[in-house]
């Protein structure tokens, strides 16, 4: 064979040259099934991770009993008039009779159309497009970016909506399966088309949601995902560049570490861990390797980058298989509240600060990515020479906190001045009075306390304020104080919490760290596509948040679930069933003849001035065009769920466009 026919056959990514019009047969196992017999192509077809020499292409052959010869077939038109290259490589039974196939020399720049031929069935035909040749001029790119499509919650709209676009690529944020079924969350709300999934080994959780637990549990959740129509026909439209979040493998993962109960993560569950790294590799279009002869969880690396001309570098990252554990433990907080979700920031800054103390400085103990890729993401930023650098980047950047003592205050002048509307003009006095006094009064109640008794504020400063109204003590007492007592939460709410510390506010240090890299260097238009927390936001990533005049380094756009409950239905729950947060309702909503208005959205703008954009609410999907002179993005919020059935197209309901402008770590909403 010339040696410049090459064959990859190792980790089952095989590999041929288009230029050479090859037609051969490679690939390891035998052609055990006749060659007339039909097959199916239950799943579809799949193409990835663009390149401007190359293309990964993918199927699964059904209804197959032994490993199967299955041959593709690229061409540069749709009609196959004339195929430019034939290859034919093996289905095995050990991945689960998938195909991934990367075609090299390949022309920059071009679309091809690819199908795959096993006996006497063909499959529906693909189409892909690689990327632009390296320092080529590039007028624009347009692309998709999207994450968390939970089979069982609400509907999958969004992928007809998306095939009338004319993209380049999609960006898969992860999430892309959801290794729970059955949750509570996940029953009654979803389009009659998606029946309930059954897992062949799940584990039963005690709330009865049951769990992936297998090779075969993993592989039929990717199997059923792709059956739906929708979905095949985005994968053979077009492009992905793939990777994953947490649910390929386990709710808020870490390493080889699942954290459904308090304190589990304890406990390594590693051949769990290499079962979701293999069905995710099995199912991805991914140039990606996995070695299955390697014995540790970390046998596959997933971060990887991409280049579009002279336009953008795309550099995507593992946020999941390297990351250390929450700063502050589950076993340690007794709860996820107070570790993951709804951290106090001074708690988490001091436990942080001592972790890193301990490893000499390290930030390996406080980390997302892990020492070894966090080098190569600052080597990734310095090296790029294209006028944008985008980062698929899974977890948020943008800092979201509330000051429970401001908050509260807020609602206590916001019910003062509804009772009394003169009191308008006292507002800010107001504001600063109640501060200082439960402020005090917090403080006041012990430690071991602060989760259940509220504070007990005399209100000294605020009973000067209307005195000076000629409103006495006693009548302040008798009218005022029992309206205000009214509003107290317990006294741990009076502190500034952290919303959600499984994302990068969870991980300061190190984000602090990379801003400062991008800073030094003068990296500029640098902007990070993000998923994870089934909400719309964008806004400036800054240097330090916590610094008396932050600066703005870089963006983030964060897009809403495809499906995925919202970020604010989560805290509405909290709010709901939770005695110690349940007086903080008016943060999150507020209830008029039984219609519920979000607030929460507000809540975060005022906690958060760098938050452009907060639309937590949502499900929907984020479309890009990029230029020399900016990046414009909009955001779709989709219609939801009605009868069990999808919206009709247009599925989306309103739009948010952005805009940053090259040279500019901002966003401007547009009208």
């Amino acid at each position: 064979m010339d040696r410049r026919q090459f064959l990859k056959a190792g980790s089952f990514l095989t590999a041929s040259a288009a230029t050479l019009g090859l037609t051969g047969c490679f690939g390891s196992g035998g052609g055990g099934s006749e060659p007339e017999r039909s097959y199916t192509f239950p799943q579809g077809v799949a193409s990835g991770d663009p390149q401007p020499a190359s293309l990964v292409l993918w199927t699964r052959l059904g209804d197959a009993v032994a490993d199967t010869p299955v041959t593709i077939e690229i061409a540069t038109s749709q009609s196959f008039a004339s195929i430019l290259h034939s290859v034919t490589v093996t289905a095995q039974a050990q991945w689960d009779y998938t195909v991934r196939h990367k075609v090299t020399a390949l022309q920059p720049g071009t679309t091809y159309y690819y199908r795959f031929r096993a006996g006497s069935s063909v499959s529906q035909v693909g189409r892909s497009k690689t990327a632009p040749a390296a320092g080529t001029p590039v007028s624009q790119l347009k692309f998709a970016f999207i994450s968390c499509q939970d089979w069982s919650v609400n509907h999958w709209a969004a992928f007809d909506e998306l095939l009338q676009q004319d993209l380049d690529f999609v960006v898969h944020l992860g999430d892309y399966i959801y290794e729970t079924v059955g949750a509570a969350f996940q029953t009654g709300k979803v389009e009659s088309r998606h029946s309930q999934i059954k897992l062949p080994d799940g584990i039963k959780r005690s709330d009865g949601a049951t769990y992936a637990n297998t090779l075969a549990d993993y592989r039929t959740l990717y199997k059923t995902y792709r059956s739906d129509s929708r979905l095949q026909a985005l994968h053979a439209a077009f492009p992905i560049i793939a990777v994953w979040d947490d649910h390929e493998f386990s709710d808020d993962a870490w390493q080889d570490r699942q954290n459904y109960a308090t304190g589990e993560d304890a406990a390594k569950v590693t051949s769990r861990r290499r079962d979701a790294n293999q069905a995710w590799f099995e199912y991805m279009p991914a140039d990606v390797s996995l070695d299955a002869a390697n014995p540790s969880f970390q046998n596959i690396q997933i971060y990887r980058q991409f280049s579009f001309g002279n336009l953008a570098t795309l550099v995507m990252t593992d946020q999941r298989l390297y990351r250390a554990d929450h700063v502050i433990p589950e076993l340690g907080a007794g709860s996820e509240i107070g570790s993951r979700y709804f951290v106090p920031k001074s708690t988490l800054a001091a436990v942080e600060g001592q972790k890193m103390s301990a490893a000499s400085g390290s930030l390996d103990p406080v980390s997302i990515l892990g020492s070894t890729q966090r080098q190569w993401w600052k080597d990734q930023m310095s090296a790029a020479n294209t006028t944008w650098k985008l980062w698929g980047n899974e977890v948020s950047l943008l800092r979201m906190q509330v000051d429970g003592t401001q908050a509260v205050a807020g609602l206590m002048v916001q019910g003062l001045i509804a009772a009394n509307a003169g009191l308008a003009a006292l507002q800010n006095q107001l504001m600063n009075a109640l501060v200082a006094d439960l402020t005090t009064a917090a403080a006041a109640v012990p430690s071991a306390s602060k989760a259940t008794q509220a504070p007990a504020p005399s209100y000294a400063g605020t009973k000067a304020l209307f005195a000076n109204l000629g409103i006495s003590n006693a009548a302040f007492d008798a009218g005022i104080k029992p309206q205000l007592d009214a509003a107290l939460p317990a006294a741990q709410f009076f502190d500034v919490f952290l919303l959600n510390a499984d994302q990068w506010d969870g991980y300061n240090a190190e984000r602090k760290a990379l801003m400062k890299h991008l800073k030094d260097n003068a990296i500029g238009n640098v902007v990070a596509l993000t998923g994870d927390i089934h909400a719309f936001f964008a806004g400036s990533v800054m240097d330090d948040y916590d610094a008396a005049s932050p600066l703005p380094v870089m963006v983030d756009l964060v897009t809403a679930g495809i499906s995925s409950n919202s970020f604010y239905s989560y805290f509405e729950s909290v709010v709901d069933s939770s005695a110690s947060f349940g007086k903080t309702k008016p943060l999150i909503y507020t209830e008029q003849n039984g219609v519920r208005t979000n607030t929460f959205n507000s809540t975060l703008t005022t906690f958060n001035p760098w938050l452009k954009v907060a639309n937590t609410d949502a499900q929907g999907y984020a479309l890009v065009t990029l230029t020399p002179a900016k990046l414009s993005c909009a955001f779709h919020t989709l219609k939801t769920l009605s009868a069990g059935v999808a919206p009709a197209q247009p599925a989306t309901r309103s739009t948010t466009q952005l805009e940053v402008v090259a040279g500019s770590p901002s966003v401007t909403v547009l009208p």
